[in-house]
């Protein structure tokens, strides 16, 4: 195992001894941050987007999306175990490859995550808070509540939301993992019971205790919810479409956009206690768990609206929103309409608020650990690796990410260069890479294999081969269909050059800093060889 001794980084092949963060991360910290990026929240695509896939069965794909991420998360948790230090990608993929393929694929993942996270912090603002006030306005007559909530949710709007998020969980982030992971598990729980709160309203609602059409009439006028049906039918929606399995596969990419990104959770394998084990029992179960969530939101949604109204308002408030009643079509909207009730309202928001706002700060941490790793082994200036001694958190990386973050926030704003779901292709290929190194990791690096955590046989054959192999093809194929399905939407010219601008730079950068490191005597071959320090 000498390719990954922490004893030979220790003789001085790294400038320091250790990294300067600590292992205070337990497992169950572990599996919430991969429940949080999983961003539950996002199945108000899957169920606002369902019509544009008509013959899809909305239930089964979400199994078929989970089964298949459920091979990613043991793929990436099998991964880690072998390269336990923070980075993401990067430390694995520049260890068992060569170094130039894992920083360019850290290079797209670490861009793209802070991309994500303004794009996030704006998504608060749509999914919870516009919704609350708006939904409130109607329940309360305020013209100027929904007023309100109409401003949120535009340019200016997620701008204000989104830096304000961005300021206070860079905070969180510099007072070290251990605050920030306490916040977050109060603030996270009392969100998760909101959306069980959320789910019971559904659940009531397939029961016939609330009356969803009843309700939709009283805020929207006599007769409103049968026009909505005729406006979509009048279009050329069949609302009774037949069930078939292509349209229910092709449906796939919309749940598989929340269960993939459960595995980054590896971006802060370095600060985990149980370093063995953790990553591989917190990612699978929280994609299991987020799974059910999301499985029994789809399934509670149909029952209580109707598949005909959820495929009618789908249309409508998309295809024609200027025929559409109300100010919004989530489906926290439309349940905070069913129970028509104000507490309701207020929790069933607030919480989708909260739990999209984490989204944001789970990819910040992301961004960070990706920009240290680098720092470490000398992949960017030293500076960027800086740990506090207080915090034993890398202050100037949060500051760094916090400052992408607010750029990329302002861009997403106030252009319309990029889609929602622009960043799945780019990060979808280095998933797609990961698990495919990984698959043929026993045999590349057979020694480290051997005496790794991750040697577990089935038949004979690595376990991480058989995840990794069969993860690595649907992985090839939801990047095939996140390019061409054009009801998607990742595609679009500018967000197509922007994929290949960025792991071309990140290319570029490699080289550079290599021979930069040259210059100043760094055997930058030596250290590839080599586990970062811990």
């Amino acid at each position: 195992m000498s390719e990954v001794s922490t004893e030979k980084v220790a003789g001085g092949i790294f400038a320091r001894a250790s990294s300067g963060l600590v292992r205070t991360i337990s497992t169950f910290d572990t599996f919430y941050y991969c429940l949080v990026q999983l961003a539950v929240t996002f199945v108000l695509f899957n169920v606002a987007f369902w019509v544009f896939y008509p013959g899809s069965n909305m239930e089964v794909a979400t199994v078929v999306a989970l089964a298949a991420a459920l091979f990613e998360g043991v793929t990436y948790g099998l991964f880690s175990s072998i390269y336990p230090r923070s980075g993401g990608e990067y430390v694995p993929l520049s260890r068992a490859t060569k170094p130039v393929v894992g920083f360019v694929a850290s290079f797209g993942q670490t861009f793209w995550q802070a991309f994500g996270t303004g794009q996030n912090c704006a998504f608060a603002a749509t999914f919870g808070l516009a919704p609350l006030l708006t939904i409130l306005g109607l329940q309360l007559g305020n013209a100027k509540l929904v007023k309100l909530g109409f401003w949120f949710d535009s340019p200016m709007g997620w701008f204000v939301v989104g830096t304000t998020m961005i300021l206070l969980f860079s905070y969180q982030l510099y007072l070290g993992m251990g605050t920030y992971f306490k916040i977050q598990k109060w603030l996270f729980s009392l969100a998760l019971a909101g959306y069980v709160v959320f789910l019971v309203v559904l659940l009531l609602g397939a029961t016939g205790v609330f009356d969803f059409q009843a309700n939709f009439d009283k805020y929207t006028g006599a007769g409103a919810y049968q026009q909505v049906l005729l406006d979509a039918q009048a279009d050329g929606v069949d609302l009774n479409p037949r069930i078939t399995p292509q349209m229910t596969m092709f449906f796939v990419i919309w749940p598989a956009f929340s269960f993939l990104f459960a595995v980054l959770s590896t971006s802060f394998s370095g600060e985990i206690k149980n370093v063995t084990r953790g990553q591989l029992f917190a990612i699978p179960l929280a994609q299991i768990f987020g799974g059910i969530l999301i499985f029994l939101t789809g399934l509670l949604a149909r029952l209580s609206i109707g598949k005909e109204g959820i495929l009618a308002i789908g249309w409508v408030s998309n295809v024609l929103p200027e025929k559409f009643p109300l100010p919004y079509a989530w489906l926290n909207s439309l349940a905070s309409i069913m129970a028509d009730n104000i507490l309701l309202t207020i929790i069933i928001n607030v919480s989708f608020l909260i739990l999209t706002m984490y989204v944001a700060a789970s990819t910040a941490i992301y961004a960070t650990r990706g920009l240290m790793a680098w720092g470490i082994d000398g992949m960017a200036p030293a500076w960027i690796s800086k740990v506090n001694k207080k915090h034993h958190s890398p202050a100037n990386s949060v500051l760094t990410v916090g400052v992408i973050a607010i750029v990329w926030l302002a861009v997403f704003s106030f252009t319309d260069w990029f889609s929602a779901v622009t960043l799945l292709v780019p990060m979808g290929i280095v998933f797609l890479v990961t698990t495919f190194v990984a698959a043929i990791f026993p045999f590349i690096k057979r020694e480290v294999y051997e005496t790794s955590p991750a040697r577990i046989d089935i038949a004979g054959i690595p376990l991480i081969t058989i995840t990794g192999s069969i993860g690595s093809v649907i992985m090839g194929w939801i990047v095939y269909r996140a390019i061409v399905d054009v009801e998607y939407g990742a595609y679009t010219p500018q967000g197509a050059v922007m994929w290949i601008v960025v792991f071309v730079a990140g290319a570029v950068w490699y080289y550079i800093a290599r021979s930069v490191r040259r210059k100043q005597g760094v055997d930058m071959d030596a250290r590839f060889e080599e586990i970062p320090v811990e």
